[in-house]
């Protein structure tokens, strides 16, 4: 023989085949991705399971299980209608997007977390008090915004909160504090403390005396940084009832200066951060400028009521240019500082005692005394928050810090419930105000509660495709203010990652479909 011998065909080896497991994740994938193609799929399977899987074999699994029309099928049923309250929630959309992906980060290892923030998110924004109100929620609208087809149930969410660590509350908290936009430069900023009231009897915990109701009780206290140019939160901390403002603002701030390494720092607060030894301390951070309403102690009013009349200024108010106030500028010596402090104090002439003295410390040596108090007026923008998070946003509805026991001899002070809702509602104070600032003027000082009421909880027709979802306002009077920042989302094709990936669109009724709707209602 010559050696040719007829070849035999090259044998192929076995079509891949995917298991069954791994397939029906496959199927859940394309529907809960209805926009998704199967390059995307595959892209998945290597991310999530390290599979490497070609597009022909999916496609041939999809036509042996008769699933190849199944994009087809996802697609059509997509196409829904339905007409809903709290619609006006989706404006929040843009703000929110970032949120869920860092919520996606935080909580990564717990099931449910976007969903769950959502809905926290969204009952702190409507001013729905408590978590067990959702019994009561049944609007298909409040589930379409946490990407659900019907609103969670408290029970969810209390296990939910229960199951989450407190290590992936702080991961929650320093990733949406948005501080990169303060990296660096001039901060401006004022630390207070709001007290909640705690009426339990069983248990019992430290007190302090409650501002507005005027007598000590069993309480917690909750302090936030609040940014004066732009109106933001971006610092909390949730402590006991025996916390001290000044000692916890020293943490707080050397904190925010570690993290944001910014240009100088200015730094107001009343009169519970009056201190020496936190004066003293206070003096010594380079960068850091400090305005404390000074506390009026029977030895530092003696010191006050020894400046000469020749030492007043006659100075035009900065709230009413027709009134004239009497300041000075001096200094007092405190217990705890070395140095003394240069104090500019107003003087009330129609008030007795100590009531006379407003005084204000500074360790700011070159600003002129009134430039100093117009810029220590500012710190009332921090009161007006804590007005807002209480009345619109329900800051006072928090979980409880302390265990059901009785019998715990010691109760220890659990911040995790609390850090985590008292966190969730600055971020929707943020959030709200952001959206309001997109508006025209007008809007720009309204309260959350005011938005809310305008815009956020309005009636309209939702209509979902598999490309998109379509939020279509019933009309109202000052729809037109929204139209403009409508358009804007309109043209950047917002992705909604919690919904489906589906691209947010907004339409609005005219008014002439209005009238043709009411004059169908009021027919006979």
């Amino acid at each position: 023989s010559n050696g040719d011998f007829p070849r035999e065909g090259k044998k192929r080896g076995r079509k891949k085949k995917i298991k069954k497991r791994i397939f029906g994740r496959i199927v859940k994938y394309i529907m809960d991705h209805p926009r998704s193609t199967l390059k995307d799929v595959a892209r998945y399977l290597k991310e999530e399971y390290k599979l490497e899987v070609s597009v022909k074999t999916k496609e041939r699994e999809l036509e042996e299980y008769d699933l190849s029309d199944l994009y087809k099928l996802v697609r059509e049923k997509e196409k829904r209608s339905v007409h809903v309250n709290y619609a006006g929630g989706w404006l929040l959309a843009p703000f929110i997007a970032d949120m869920v992906k860092k919520t996606e980060q935080a909580f990564g290892e717990l099931a449910g977390s976007v969903e769950a923030i959502l809905t926290l998110i969204f009952l702190s924004a409507f001013g729905i008090e408590r978590p067990f109100h959702l019994e009561d929620l049944s609007d298909l609208g409040f589930a379409i915004l946490t990407g659900r087809s019907s609103v969670l149930s408290r029970t969810t969410l209390f296990r939910w909160v229960k199951k989450c660590r407190k290590s992936f509350v702080l991961r929650f908290y320093d990733l949406t504090r948005s501080l990169s936009d303060f990296v660096g430069k001039k901060l401006k900023i004022s630390v207070d403390e709001h007290v909640v009231a705690r009426w339990t009897r069983k248990v019992k915990i430290p007190g302090t005396k409650h501002p507005t109701r005027g007598k000590a009780m069993r309480a917690d206290k909750l302090f936030y940084v609040f940014e004066l140019v732009r109106k933001r939160l971006i610092g909390f901390k949730p402590r006991p009832g025996t916390a001290t403002l000044a000692n916890t603002a020293l943490k707080q701030v050397k904190e925010l200066i570690s993290e944001v390494k910014p240009e100088s720092v200015r730094m107001i607060m009343d009169a519970g951060g009056c201190k020496g030894s936190v004066i003293a301390r206070l003096s010594k951070i380079k960068h850091l400028t400090f305005l404390v309403r000074g506390k009026r102690q029977h030895n530092l009013v003696k010191q006050w009521e020894k400046v000469p009349k020749s030492e007043y200024r006659v100075y035009t108010d900065p709230g009413d240019p027709k009134k004239k106030i009497l300041a000075a500028d001096t200094r007092t010596k405190i217990r705890g500082c070395k140095e003394p402090v240069r104090t500019i104090f107003v003087l009330n002439e129609l008030e007795k005692g100590k009531d006379r003295f407003y005084p204000i410390y500074t360790n700011d040596e070159l600003t002129s005394a009134y430039e100093l108090m117009v810029e220590y007026r500012s710190r009332q923008n921090h009161e007006l928050c804590y007005r807002v998070l209480r009345h619109d946003l329900s800051l006072d509805a928090l979980p409880k810090s302390y265990p059901q026991n009785p019998r715990v001899e010691k109760v220890q002070f659990r911040d995790k419930h609390v850090m985590l809702v008292g966190w969730i509602k600055a971020l929707a104070f943020n959030i709200i105000g952001e959206f309001k600032e997109c508006l025209d003027e007008e809007y720009h000082k309204m309260t959350a509660g005011t938005i809310v009421r305008k815009f956020l909880d309005r009636p309209a027709t939702i209509i979902t495709t598999a490309d998109e979802i379509v939020v279509k306002f019933d009309y109202f009077r000052e729809c037109n203010a929204l139209k403009e920042y409508c358009d804007k989302i309109n043209q950047s094709n917002l992705e909604i990652s919690w919904f489906k990936d589906k691209v947010l669109r907004f339409e609005f009724e005219s008014e002439d479909e209005f009238k043709k709707r009411k004059s169908f209602l009021s027919a006979g």
